[in-house]
């Protein structure tokens, strides 16, 4: 049973105050490397594993009631935390530079640990979600670790027509300066943590200002937002670049036809602009994916629409969702 085999891992609890929630750092097997990661419940149990790999804006776990009403329809969410987003170091800066970054070194890199620690923590028949920024690690990863049974790439971000959705304009600006030189990066950099100190729940609203589903949801757990704000100044420049080149440049390193043939949806939300749709439906297309729409939520759309993300896997993953 994969609950036999937890116990011979090597834990280092994370505290968090009172949040059920809790992070472990877990050594992954045969390396002196540790990742963040949030097991509900804390003890792997005989459900169908829902791993997440977050997304730069919210280095935070899906709430407690959903990871409560997955584990009530069968799943149990395992939340990963990807290098440096957290309180564990980042990747290794000669990984982040301009060569590297463009040639998906980082991507890789990333998508194998994420692989290992599959293996370390023994998950079978696992439905994976990515969540945003983290589609270019999930796209491989789906494709590198066979246990992976199927994949919901929440709002993969790779296309350029994205530019003119970003909202508000002083946030695209912002990151625009980011991708055009490594002193326009600090700058940006700078900016975005001075106004994450002032008032994260702020630019939370801002960011998500498309949608009233992820408004509502930012105001249900600013908790969440506000611990967010805090770990997103403590990302290091070099790793918010590698994030955002992957993320706003199209992947011109994936091969589309091996998503073609894998068992995969994308997910995206109504509540945003009809570039956007545009942008999403052609990415789609590109990757040979059928795209559902959820009625509410952008940026947070599976958390959202959680009643969307539960039928998806009821239609697409029948055999991951039987307990």
């Amino acid at each position: 049973m994969i609950g036999d085999t937890i116990s011979t891992l090597e834990y280092k609890r994370i505290p968090l105050d009172d949040d059920p929630r809790r992070f472990q750092a877990i050594q992954l097997i045969g390396t002196s490397i540790e990742l963040e990661v949030m097991i509900h419940r804390e003890k792997l149990a005989d459900r169908t594993p829902l791993l997440i790999i977050c997304s730069i804006e919210f280095p935070m776990p899906p709430s407690f009631a959903f990871c409560e009403m997955m584990w009530d329809s069968g799943y149990q969410v395992i939340f990963c935390r990807r290098p440096g987003f957290g309180n564990l170091p980042g990747l290794p800066d000669a990984l982040l530079s301009k060569r590297q970054v463009k040639n998906r070194s980082a991507i890789a890199s990333e998508s194998a640990l994420f692989s290992l620690l599959i293996k370390t923590l023994s998950l079978e028949k696992i439905v994976l979600l990515g969540m945003g920024t983290s589609n270019s690690i999930c796209y491989r990863l789906g494709q590198l670790n066979d246990q992976i049974t199927f994949c919901v790439y929440a709002n993969p971000l790779f296309h350029p027509e994205i530019w003119d959705v970003i909202k508000p304009q002083w946030l695209k600006q912002m990151i625009r300066q980011t991708l055009m030189s490594r002193s326009g990066l600090k700058i940006a950099v700078r900016g975005l943590k001075a106004i994450l100190r002032r008032d994260p729940i702020w630019f939370y609203r801002q960011f998500a200002q498309k949608s009233p589903g992820d408004q509502t949801y930012i105001k249900h757990h600013e908790g969440d937002y506000r611990a967010a704000g805090l770990f997103l100044q403590n990302i290091s420049p070099n790793t918010f670049y590698y994030d955002l080149q992957n993320a706003l440049i199209e992947d011109t390193q994936w091969d589309p036809e091996i998503t073609r043939s894998s068992n995969a949806v994308i997910l995206s939300g109504e509540e945003t602009t009809e570039k956007w749709k545009r942008s999403i439906e052609a990415e789609a297309a590109r990757l040979g994916l059928p795209l559902i729409y959820a009625p509410s939520g952008d940026l947070f759309v599976p958390y959202v629409s959680h009643e969307v993300l539960r039928e998806i896997l009821r239609t697409h993953a029948p055999v991951a969702a039987a307990n």
